[in-house]
């Protein structure tokens, strides 16, 4: 709070200033770019407003200032700015290149594609450009023009790997594996250090079985980079399968030291310490993927196995009927719930599973159906789990190279946690508006934060916008309106109003931001 409130004067300082002398532009713009370059994204971000408050027709302030953003995880803000970016300068391909990352993070590929078609045009000899437009490609199924940009790429650098391997990932997706080897093979021939090439090749050896291969190559690509989760994981894959479990258990601890919350490696681990015999170590395994998906029946049947060996008989109760009531065929669930069942004295129920299987037993052996209840509508497609697979490892290796697109845009994240919660006007501000004779929008800005209050979103969200259809710059209507748009699982409509929020300097809006724009609607 203390920061926010440094900021907040900082800002009202330098408009004190400017209303006493000329705004020096040149020197503004440095000073923003200081702060962008010291990764103060925010405080950045009110030095570029300034200038181009008073320089609208400049290129660059939107530009930086779309930099800011994309550092912030504000894709869309950045998507925006780069817009205004461009309309202002057509030729500036930097601004092409950040807004085709900003649609890359936004999984707008076909966008994304449009403006490394562009910024190539500009800049032929930038090879990670390329890089991303084949990569794009490979997005959107277009793998005809990938293949064709992988040759641009090998031809115009035929001594590096990166073509090669590209190359062979897009014979991946074609399904010519034979073909994908040989260009595989060639990149390691160029460069036997390449860290995509040796990663593609021990992915695609784990996909064949050929663990111990598999290893020696995992192991040399973690030579370079040993801080690579999936790496680590993989590994780890190729030791289970070979009985390794002390080895394999310690890839998975170092990879979960770097990815704390990486679901494969919690859900592998799980397991494997469930084979060991470290009930207690799974559950938490269990656990933390329960927190991020409740719905992953498997992983729900696992951790009630789990809770029934160390005794916590009435949690695996619970577990067991929660995959019941999401698979009621799912027999198996229904003989351990009794066996639980029978060790808390409850032999009524106990009798009632094994009834039940038994019915459906005999159903099955003469050949008719029996009547279940009716399944709870759930997102997943159920067609597409084999609930028999709860012990099964997650061992899909689902590409055979890592996906990375080449950035320079980089830097750390403001991630300080805050709470989203709906914003009433601050003293300072109702006296500014009151004093401007704003009295109308206030009263209609306090009537929209009442309905939000009271649960009437839509009626809120009408009001919130005729505020801001009075005073473009009222911060905390597009922030209120923002949340409700959130509320409203209309994330589409939140991200903008967050964006111009935290643009306006309601900076806790980055953090909403960051947790929910990539959430699928």
């Amino acid at each position: 709070m203390k920061i926010h409130r440094h900021i907040t004067f900082l800002v009202a300082f330098i408009h004190a200033f400017l209303c006493s002398a000329q705004i020096n532009t040149d020197r503004m713009m440095n000073v923003a770019r200081n702060a962008l370059a010291y990764d103060d994204y925010v405080l950045s971000i009110s030095y570029f407003n300034l200038v181009i408050n008073y320089k609208p027709h400049l290129y660059e302030p939107y530009f930086f200032r779309g930099v800011a953003k994309f550092y912030l995880d504000d894709y869309s803000g950045t998507i925006v700015d780069c817009t205004e970016a461009i309309e202002r300068n057509p030729y500036f391909p930097s601004s092409y290149e950040l807004r085709g990352l900003a649609y890359i993070n936004r999984d707008m590929f076909h966008e994304a594609i449009q403006d490394y078609k562009v910024v190539t045009d500009m800049n032929p000899d930038n090879r990670s450009l390329w890089h991303n437009l084949a990569l794009c490609y490979i997005e959107t199924d277009s793998l005809t023009q990938a293949d064709s940009i992988a040759d641009i790429i090998i031809r115009k650098w035929a001594k590096q790997a990166d073509g090669y391997s590209l190359k062979a990932r897009v014979l991946f997706e074609k399904k010519d594996t034979a073909q994908a080897e040989a260009a595989l093979d060639k990149a390691l021939e160029v460069d036997k250090y390449n860290l995509h090439a040796l990663t593609a090749k021990a992915n695609l050896l784990l996909s064949h079985e050929q663990y111990k291969d598999a290893i020696e190559f995992f192991n040399k690509a973690l030579k370079q980079e040993p801080k690579n989760a999936n790496n680590l994981i993989n590994r780890a894959l190729c030791h289970y399968h070979l009985n390794k479990y002390r080895e394999a258990m310690a890839d998975y601890d170092e990879a979960l030291n770097y990815e704390p919350k990486n679901f494969v490696g919690h859900y592998n681990r799980g397991l494997l310490r469930a084979n060991v015999g470290e009930d207690n170590l799974a559950i938490e395994d269990f656990n933390f993927i329960l927190e991020i998906d409740p719905d992953d029946m498997m992983a729900t049947f696992n951790r009630a196995t789990l809770l029934e060996n160390v005794g916590d008989y009435q949690g695996a109760i619970r577990d067991y009927t929660t995959v019941i009531e999401e698979y009621p065929k799912f027999l198996y669930g229904y003989e351990r719930r009794a066996m639980a069942r029978r060790k808390i004295g409850d032999n009524a129920g106990a009798n009632r599973d094994e009834e039940h299987v038994l019915k459906e037993q005999i159903a099955h052996r003469y050949g008719y159906s029996t009547p279940t209840s009716r399944q709870k509508n759930k997102t997943r497609k159920k067609s597409s789990i084999n609930l028999e697979d709860y012990q099964k490892l997650i061992e899909e290796v689902e590409e055979i190279q890592e996906k990375k697109y080449e950035s320079e845009y980089r830097g750390k994240v403001q991630n300080q946690e805050h709470e989203a919660k709906l914003m009433q006007l601050s003293k300072s501000t109702y006296a500014l508006y009151k004093e401007a004779g704003k009295n109308e929008m206030i009263l209609l800005f306090e009537k929209a934060f009442q309905n939000a209050q009271g649960g009437n979103l839509h009626e809120a969200i009408d009001e919130f916008t005729k505020v801001i259809e009075m005073n473009d710059k009222f911060a905390e209507a597009y922030f209120n309106r923002g949340l409700l748009y959130l509320l409203l699982d209309e994330t589409p409509n939140a991200i903008p109003d967050l964006s111009k929020a935290g643009e306006l300097g309601i900076y806790q809006a980055y953090n909403i931001i960051k947790k929910n724009q990539n959430i699928k609607r």
